[in-house]
């Protein structure tokens, strides 16, 4: 083929991943005759293109439409970042120049990278089409404080290669002082910890890390927490307690409300959408802890 022609197809596939990062569904790829990974490559982003028309507009989906200001990015094969909207680059406090190219891997939580992988994984060996996956990340921005963030990957992938649209809203941003008692160096430690081996810190590291994955339903107690992460149940309860300054469940209710306020503000997601999507048994309830939290009831924030 000739290089300039080929050249100018591949700028088209970088022209549709840069429209689909900043939210443009309307773009199209032309397509011709050929047979060749850029031909199926720009299939797959016009399909991708046609999903997400579709998907923002769809009343049961996770991230819903009409999203303010959401983060978008967009991950090769390899899982280094193709490209990226401003909003993801405003979380991060980093410059887009030595953004694009890296790996995705440098700007999360080792423990939310472990998780990503794992999840994009786990959609084929269940061989479901199209492959949306629900997310839960914690970025480590520069100089600045951890955030979770909630968001949706659509995989695409052909023969060889493999692309991964991620589009979301951040949760809540790390205190200071959860942020110095999780760090990965050894803690000074009080007489009266009960935290004095890091294999018990990375134990309940992983607990925190459940917590997030799973706040769209109830928690196990905290005996089979334990069994689960093979460490004391009085250790983990205790030894939570003083690494995150809260209570399992405590903190696992906060999430799932903090969510629930993205999901009020940012989406068209009915009230009881929401609160069955995250677990609550009824709405009542639901408002009810919501009202506690934040002093006013969810259709305050809705009609805002």
């Amino acid at each position: 083929m000739d290089p300039l022609k080929r050249e100018q197809r591949l700028e088209q596939l970088r022209t549709m991943i840069h429209e689909l990062a900043n939210g443009n569904f309307s773009h199209r790829i032309p397509l011709g005759n050929q047979s060749d990974d850029i031909e199926s490559f720009g299939l797959m982003l016009n399909l991708l293109a046609e999903e997400l028309g579709s998907f923002f507009v769809h009343p049961g989906s996770f991230g819903e439409r009409d999203i303010e200001d959401p983060y978008s990015l967009i991950l090769y094969t390899d899982l280094n970042i193709t490209a990226v909207n401003s909003v993801f680059l405003k979380l991060l406090n980093h410059p887009k120049e030595t953004t694009i190219g890296q790996p995705i891997k440098q700007f999360l939580h080792s423990s939310s990278f472990h998780n990503l992988k794992k999840q994009f994984k786990n959609p084929y060996k269940r061989k479901k089409k199209p492959l949306v996956v629900k997310l839960l990340i914690t970025l480590t921005p520069h100089y600045s404080l951890p955030i979770d963030c909630w968001g949706y990957c659509h995989i695409l992938q052909t023969s060889e290669t493999s692309l991964y649209f991620i589009r979301g809203l951040p949760i809540v941003i790390h205190s200071p002082q959860s942020v110095h008692t999780t760090s990965t160096a050894h803690p000074s430690f009080r007489s009266d910890t009960v935290l004095q081996y890091q294999a018990d810190i990375q134990k309940i590291r992983a607990v925190h890390q459940y917590i997030l994955e799973h706040l769209h339903e109830s928690l196990p107690n905290t005996l089979a927490l334990s069994r689960l992460f093979h460490i004391n149940e009085n250790k983990l309860k205790k030894g939570f307690k003083e690494l995150y300054q809260i209570t399992i469940f405590k903190l696992h209710l906060e999430k799932r409300l903090d969510q629930a306020m993205v999901m009020i503000k940012n989406t068209p997601t009915s009230l009881k959408v929401v609160a069955h999507s995250l677990g609550f048994k009824s709405f009542p309830h639901f408002s009810k802890v919501f009202k506690d939290k934040f002093e006013y009831p969810p259709s305050h924030f809705r009609n805002r």
